[in-house]
């Protein structure tokens, strides 16, 4: 944003809109465009008068409707001065292509329209009109370049079309509902309106894609929907400023069929946020694992049993995939897959180099095997059932722009190797059940939530990948939290669908978000147990332990007994320091899980703090007789036997612990009191020596040292003396 700009724009939205449009005014002085500054001059004189009236105290019913109309050019004017002022300095392409239009005006979407219109008919006449095969192909490769030119004009001066006027809105809904041009070269252009809005906020757009979405073909209302709730969060104040816009919207969320959309579209760009770790993880641990085992079973015995008599997988090889970890890495992704999510970007982010990826308006085409650079590929295939290109084609796992890289990937096959993939095809094409599964495939029709996600998806490669993406905003950053757009919300305010957003947030540890929609379920009526649970092990898991116990509380008087909500009751209490109503509510768990020795454990714990240390110690002895890895009953029992005076059984347990490979700085820490209580002092100083080890500098062991210091004088060590040790550490 260029500098003061900002500013302008913070006065505006505080409504202070004399002082807005008196700095845009100084600001516009610094454009070479007189129209921008006329209008700036208009608006402000125009705006003055209004304030002398108002000043006067002369009536004017029309005063709040001059008033907004004001405020929303002054915010058109601001945009427009930005976008003057940096395409004056600014080398990014979007600014670039601003100049080259100033200098060379695009054409009218009218002439674009007519221009597209005519490819529709050339491709379905000119093998009609030319017979010889050689000047029909010249013909067709001459078509296509003209179109490819005429799309890409289109996009580009869609995208950097600042305000559409209202013939150029006229113009280009007229070319949307064209029946002659392509639904994929419609695509294209809503697309970049869609860039176009989060470069600059413009009504007339917003209505196109809100058009647009009327549409009956899925490709086009998809992309539209998607756009539009971009725009929608970039711009959920500004459009305040619009009634038309949100009346429009209004009636949408009336329609079931807006809502599951929305419902859809918002989940899907959650699911993006998981794309990062995802991609890293594919990158860092699953792929290069893959890669490493699948070279040791190149190398290793266990192989495919390539005898005649069988054909199945050698079950040794089975076992060493379980062993290795592959078979748990293909079922995650399996599972990632299931959900949503985009497990491919690590795999196809290598692939965007290729030419085609260097014009901008490619990363928004929808797949066409009709496209001239994939000509060669067709004919390749083109007498084959199995052809890898209508696999790619029919397949809803890629987005398109991955499927143009896997294409493209394809392209530089050699000969040989192409025959090679398509005759493992036709091989595998003999299996009945292979052939059931194509044509299913190729019959299958796209539904809506495919396509979005496919498009939202190719978003994110752009704004990812691109080779530029540097000067675009990335909207995904953004948060894209439907459920608190003002515009959007209504539409996803059934309990349902809140429901389901909520549990994914608690899935994916987005806990504040989740929190805030358990919220809304239990503001309506007769909510239900899981959501008390669910929002308090929320708030436990933010260590807010008295408002989770709060929501545990009502959980059990929905459903009382709960194993579950007993469980988190008696963590809560235990964690707050209220270890008597702990103790009640782990005794309560006890009765339902008596053998359980976690709860045991527990109990023993709770007693302990109570200074009930008889019962607590059979507890934990109960505990180190039935417990594999009896470390921490033992640490307890170390720890009452040595409150209770009973040094010499605290020493034996604390040896023990200290012969184990790893013990812990708490263990040679209070071995050394046992000692220092005993007075055996030079092995105290020993043990504590030993502790400080564990420890970055000797403040950090003091602090440590420090929460005993209470227990130490009550076994009746002076503070002289526990000083004198600490010194002789020091």
């Amino acid at each position: 944003m260029y500098e003061g700009i900002a500013d302008i724009f913070q006065l505006l939205d505080a409504h202070r809109l004399k002082e807005a449009l008196t700095q845009l005014q100084a600001i516009g002085e610094q454009t070479n465009q007189w129209a921008l500054r006329s209008r700036i001059e208009e608006t402000l004189t125009a705006y003055g008068y209004m304030l002398q009236y108002a000043k006067q105290g002369m009536d004017d019913p029309n005063r709040k409707n001059f008033y907004q109309q004001t405020l929303r050019t002054a915010y058109e004017l601001t945009e427009w001065a930005n976008i003057a002022l940096l395409s004056l300095k600014t080398s990014a392409m979007y600014y670039d292509r601003i100049r080259t239009f100033a200098l060379q005006p695009a054409k009218t979407y009218a002439e674009l329209q007519m221009l597209l219109e005519n490819f529709t008919e050339d491709v379905a006449t000119t093998p009609l009109l030319i017979p010889n095969e050689s000047q029909r192909k010249a013909k067709m490769e001459q078509i296509h370049q003209l179109h490819e030119a005429s799309l890409t004009e289109l996009f580009e001066k869609t995208w950097t079309s600042i305000f559409w006027t209202e013939a150029e809105a006229d113009e280009a809904k007229a070319l949307l509902q064209s029946v002659l041009v392509s639904p994929n070269d419609l695509a294209v252009m809503i697309s970049a309106v869609t860039l176009s809005l989060l470069r600059v906020f413009d009504v007339r757009k917003l209505h196109f894609l809100l058009d647009a979405y009327q549409l009956d073909n899925l490709q086009i209302n998809q992309r539209a929907i998607v756009g539009a709730v971009i725009a929608i969060s970039k711009h959920e104040k500004r459009i305040q400023l619009y009634p038309e816009i949100i009346s429009r919207l209004s009636l949408l969320k009336e329609e079931a069929n807006f809502c599951q959309n929305l419902y859809t579209i918002q989940m899907q760009l959650l699911i993006t946020r998981e794309t990062k770790k995802i991609d890293k993880k594919m990158r860092e641990e699953i792929i290069p694992e893959m890669m490493k085992n699948a070279k040791q079973l190149k190398n290793s015995k266990f192989r495919f049993d390539e005898s005649e008599e069988t054909e199945d997988r050698n079950p040794e090889w089975e076992a060493w995939m379980d062993k290795s970890g592959i078979s748990d890495k293909i079922r995650e992704m399996g599972e990632w897959q299931m959900a949503g999510a985009d497990v491919y970007m690590s795999s196809f982010a290598q692939l965007k180099h290729y030419p085609f990826f260097h014009q901008i308006s490619h990363w928004f085409y929808p797949f066409d095997t009709n496209l001239p650079i994939l000509a060669p590929l067709k004919e390749d295939f083109e007498s084959s059932v199995f052809s890898p290109l209508k696999l790619i084609a029919h397949s809803d796992v890629f987005c398109n722009s991955d499927k143009y890289s896997f294409s493209l990937t394809m392209l530089g096959m050699s000969q040989a190797m192409k025959k090679l993939s398509l005759q493992q095809m036709e091989e595998q094409g003999m299996n009945e059940e292979y052939k059931e599964k194509m044509k299913l495939l190729t019959e299958k029709k796209q539904e809506a939530k495919d396509i979005s996600r496919q498009y939202i998806q190719d978003l994110y490669r752009f704004f990812k990948l691109w080779s530029r993406h540097q000067e675009e905003e990335d909207i995904f950053q953004w948060s894209f939290n439907l459920w608190e757009n003002s515009l959007l919300k209504e539409a996803l305010q059934q309990a349902e669908t809140t429901k389901e957003l909520a549990n994914y947030l608690l899935q994916k540890e987005y806990l504040e978000e989740a929190y805030t929609l358990y919220q809304k379920l239990l503001a309506a009526d007769a909510p239900q147990a899981e959501l008390y649970q669910k929002a308090g092990y929320i708030l436990q898991k933010q260590k807010k332990y008295a408002e989770a116990i709060r929501h545990y509380e009502h959980a059990d008087l929905l459903m009382s007994d709960n194993l579950w909500t007993n469980q988190h009751l008696a963590q809560c209490y235990k964690l707050a320091g209220q270890m008597p109503e702990a103790l009640e509510y782990y005794r309560k768990v006890e009765a339902v899980k008596p053998d359980n020795l976690n709860i045991a454990l527990q109990i023993g714990q709770c007693l302990a703090r109570m200074g009930n240390y008889a019962e607590a110690l059979a507890y934990f002895y109960k505990v180190e007789y039935l417990e594999k890895n009896p470390n921490n009953a033992r640490r307890a029992i170390a720890w009452c036997s040595f409150v209770t005076g009973k040094y010499e059984e605290a020493l034996k347990y604390y040896q023990l612990l200290l012969q184990e490979p790893s013990p812990k700085a708490e263990d040679w820490l209070n071995a050394g009191h046992v000692y220092f209580i005993t007075h055996r002092i030079q092995e105290a100083l020993k043990h504590y020596t030993q502790a400080q080890t564990f420890f970055k500098s000797h403040t950090d062991f003091i602090e440590l040292f420090k929460e005993d210091y209470d227990t130490l004088l009550h076994l009746d060590l002076q503070p002289e003396d526990i000083q004198i040790v600490l010194d002789l550490l020091a």
